[in-house]
């Protein structure tokens, strides 16, 4: 079981819940089928004005909303020659290559869109979970805290910013920043459930239990929340309280093997343990 923890406690810190990454189908409120004859109209529009940058750009959005990457990036590149001032487009292009896990020419992007638009906060949240992503925590914070002093009520980054100081060791300052994201908005089942993953790394086990049941409240499909207040309980002995969630997180997340693996090692120790009571005359 104390192998099960630690290798839990690792798992954790791999587990944060970055904001807005990267876009998806349902961002735009449409189905696959519904977005390929968005991008049939499109392409219609582009035949007729083919120097209409901002078509290119709505058309590479639909596109990397399939996760049509390689063409959502010629679009964007086809939209920088027409307009190559235009910070919108490496922003853009920036997050195509962010999903792609390219982070270099993410990093590149997204520094072009911050040299022409330097007071947009999103900038800075994009160009910072690159940095994280490139072990650059130190860059990141600078980032995040460009992106809190030019949008003081900008959610994501307080979230991220937390996550860049979970990440340094400062679970503190790490919660501040999730409590003033939860202050913007009161549906954070994301904000919730990093804040106790802090709260798990600073081993206060019971803010970190409570914290994952408010992420639980908010999203009862959450299923890594299941899983990691159930290794809150753990750290509580309260072993069946974590085999019900290891239980719930598995039925919401069937393929997820470390749930798998924690549930059955679980089991497995909770036999034992019976075993061991047992009167034997």
């Amino acid at each position: 079981m104390k192998k099960l923890i630690e290798i839990a406690v690792l798992l954790l810190l791999l587990n944060l819940v970055f904001i807005n990454l990267s876009y998806a189908a349902n961002n735009v409120g449409l189905t696959d089928i519904q977005i390929i004859k968005k991008i049939k109209k499109v392409d219609k529009k582009i035949n007729k004005n083919p120097q209409n940058s901002k078509l290119f750009i709505e058309r590479g959005y639909l596109k990397f909303c399939l996760k049509d990457y390689g063409s959502a990036l010629e679009d964007y590149t086809a939209a920088e020659e027409i307009d190559p001032t235009n910070s919108n487009i490496f922003y853009s292009r920036g997050n195509v290559w962010f999903a792609k896990e390219n982070y270099n020419s993410a990093l590149e992007d997204y520094d072009k869109a911050i040299e022409l638009n330097p007071k947009d906060s999103k900038l800075y949240v994009s160009r910072g979970k690159t940095k994280i992503r490139m072990d650059d925590i130190k860059g990141a914070l600078e980032d995040f805290d460009l992106a809190v002093k030019y949008n003081s009520h900008s959610r994501d980054a307080y979230i991220n910013r937390g996550i860049a100081k979970d990440l340094s060791g400062d679970y503190s300052e790490a919660i501040l920043d999730y409590r003033k994201a939860i202050k913007l908005c009161k549906y954070s089942p994301d904000a919730y459930y990093n804040m106790g993953l802090s709260y798990f790394n600073g081993e206060d086990y019971e803010n970190a239990v409570e914290n994952f049941t408010k992420a639980i409240e908010q999203n009862p499909m959450y299923s890594m929340a299941y899983y990691k207040r159930g290794l809150a309980y753990l750290n509580l002995n309260k072993k069946q309280f974590a085999k019900s969630d290891f239980q719930k997180a598995r039925e919401l997340n069937p393929g997820n093997k470390d749930i798998k693996n924690s549930l059955d090692e679980l089991k497995e120790d909770l036999k034992n343990m019976m075993k061991e009571e047992k009167i034997y005359y």
